[in-house]
């Protein structure tokens, strides 16, 4: 696709050229009116001299010079019948046409400076396609469409990582070329090249949208497919986000509309999307997460909660896990699985941790809570060295029991697996207990799921939502097989109904955990603790008998504690038997040992 002629600077040469002509006749005609060459208005003849070569080539720039010295010489002296002394109009035409050379040949290597430097501005150093910041200039027909596809290659920074920047500039090229072949047969289209593997595709619809879809057709003849660089196979796939624009748009706008597009692709994992107002909306509650954290953290909006923990053969409550969740201004909750991955791609998910970690603190701290295991999570893109070792110092400072927590391992890691691996050594060496996801284990290296001191595999909940599933079913034994023959424990999450309850315990799965047995609750404070408390004496949320909450409340008066108290709480109208038991557990000393301090190999935080 060509620029517009009409989007083209007009250039100033078509009326500056007969306009300096002009001029010199004039001044030829003052001159001669005047008297001739003595008058003081034969200088005014270099103006027009000096405006040819600012804005001419040499060649003509002399011509033009050596032509006006010879109207201000013998020609103007021939029609004022004045003589000519000796070669003076000689030297003047000789100084005109020097003084116009000097200047033209400086003014055309600036023009040519400029151009190299608006051509570097303008186009990509190493294939010569024009970049971002030349579509700027792309012109949306009046009677059509533009539509903006942006594209990216994934992987990108790992083949640069791993075969280095020579080969990484050859796919580079490589890629480039194949995408300026699929589009030669488009005249509408034109490939733009913007940072790394990502490109952008301006296509002109002077009817309709028909050609895009022919378009994405012959892309997708270089996505999911091997090329071939320097004789190594390289894997390629994209992901593509595009927008279409009408007449009277911004084209700065719907750059950011099909940047929305792409990155929505990505989170998505599909190959197109299309601009909707629905992502528009979906980009702004992403961006608001991020912005609005610290403030959150501040206000006491984000807070924690805790989930049981239950031994699948007794259905015993043996620990908790507590959990992060947002309570937003507009009363809705989001749980860490909905703003984790975005705080991710930020430096708030360390504030996160820090937070997490000094909530965790807090309540094993309690007299009412000692022997109870809690577990907390451990964004696997955070466990680096400083990281694990602010957690430990924070632990040994607090004076709790490191083998009562357990750190949950999730997501994909940053580090080197090496790294990786002794950071959790460094966790274990410290008496705290690793558990780590078992999608991310299996996504890790293989040095890194055999060497890595795991004490819990947690099972997670898309393998459980299986076991009614010939292949679900066939996975969760084989964990549970390569747990118990490591001496590694196991629990299962996402636990929603009775028949994935059996079917764990009878796999042999250690420890279940899910909405069927109970729901994450908020670890009050203790003026909301002593107004839910304030009905019936000993009465709880599920009904049963709270003497635990009397004994926490007089360990409170007594230390002048003001932290809530933690207890474990069943799901409404769940299985009586496990109600009862957990009333039993939560009111009962000797029962809360078993389910904590005596329970060595159950989850711990």
């Amino acid at each position: 696709m060509k620029n517009d002629p009409s989007n083209r600077p007009k250039s100033i040469l078509p009326f500056l050229i007969p306009m300096n002509y002009v001029c010199a006749a004039a001044v030829v005609y003052l001159v001669y009116a005047t008297g001739g060459t003595p008058s003081i208005y034969a200088n005014l003849i270099l103006i027009p001299v000096v405006l040819t070569a600012l804005f001419t080539p040499v060649w003509h720039s002399v011509i033009f010079a050596v032509l006006s010295g010879l109207l201000m010489g013998p020609i103007i002296n021939s029609l004022t019948d004045t003589p000519t002394r000796n070669f003076a109009w000689f030297i003047r035409v000789l100084v005109y046409a020097i003084v116009s050379s000097v200047i033209a040949y400086i003014s055309t290597r600036n023009r040519e400076r400029q151009k190299h430097f608006e051509y570097i501005a303008t186009h990509d150093p190493l294939t010569a396609l024009p970049n971002y910041n030349s579509i700027s200039s792309a012109h949306i027909p009046s009677d059509g469409a533009m539509s903006i596809l942006l594209m990216a290659f994934n992987e990108d920074s790992d083949i640069q990582g791993l075969f280095g920047s020579d080969f990484y500039q050859a796919i580079v090229k490589n890629i480039s070329t194949k995408l300026s072949e699929l589009l030669a047969s488009y005249p509408n289209a034109r490939l733009y090249k913007g940072a790394d593997l990502n490109y952008a595709i301006i296509v002109q619809h002077y009817s309709s949208e028909e050609s895009l879809e022919n378009i994405l057709a012959a892309l997708n003849n270089i996505n999911d497919v091997t090329i071939t660089v320097d004789k190594i196979p390289v894997y390629v796939s994209y992901r593509i986000g595009f927008t279409v624009i009408r007449p009277g748009s911004d084209i700065s706008e719907g750059m950011r509309q099909a940047n929305i597009a792409l990155r929505y692709s990505f989170l998505e994992d599909q190959r197109i999307s299309r601009y909707t107002e629905a992502m528009r909306d979906y980009y702004k509650g992403t961006v608001s997460i991020a912005s609005e954290f610290d403030t959150a953290i501040a206000r006491g909006m984000v807070q924690a909660s805790y989930q049981t923990i239950l031994d699948a053969g007794t259905r015993k409550p043996a620990g908790v896990e507590i959990l992060a969740k947002w309570i937003r201004e507009d009363g809705s909750r989001m749980t860490a699985e909905e703003f984790i991955p975005i705080l991710e791609k930020t430096s708030c998910l360390q504030q996160l941790t820090i937070f997490m970690t000094q909530e965790a603190i807090r309540y094993a701290k309690l007299p009412e809570n000692h022997g109870h295991r809690f577990s907390i999570n451990f964004s696997a893109a955070e466990l680096t060295e400083r990281s694990v070792m602010e957690f430990v110092r924070a632990v040994e400072h607090s004076g709790i029991d490191a083998g009562c927590i357990m750190v949950e391992i999730a997501g994909a890691f940053t580090e080197d697996e090496f790294l990786v691996r002794d950071n959790l050594n460094f966790l274990h060496k410290h008496g705290i207990r690793i558990a780590m996801d078992f999608l991310s284990a299996a996504e890790s290296a293989f040095m890194l799921f055999s060497d890595a001191p795991l004490d819990v595999i947690k099972i997670n909940r898309e393998i459980t939502a299986s076991s009614d599933q010939p292949k679900g079913a066939s996975l969760i034994r084989n964990i549970v097989k390569y747990a118990k023959e490591n001496g590694i424990r196991t629990v299962a999450e996402g636990i929603e109904n009775e028949v994935q309850a059996s079917f764990c315990a009878e796999a042999g799965v250690d420890y279940l955990q899910g909405y069927f047995f109970s729901v994450p609750q908020l670890l009050k404070n203790e003026s909301q603790a002593h107004m839910e408390n304030a009905g019936p004496a000993g009465a709880s949320d599920d009904g049963s008998s709270d003497d635990s909450a009397d004994g926490a409340s007089k360990a409170d008066a007594e230390e002048g504690a003001t932290y809530p108290e933690i207890s474990i709480v069943q799901k409404a109208g769940g299985d009586p038997e496990v109600s009862d038991t957990a009333a039993d557990e939560t009111s009962d000393e000797t029962s809360d040992s078993e389910a904590g301090a005596d329970a060595p190999d159950s989850p711990e935080a």
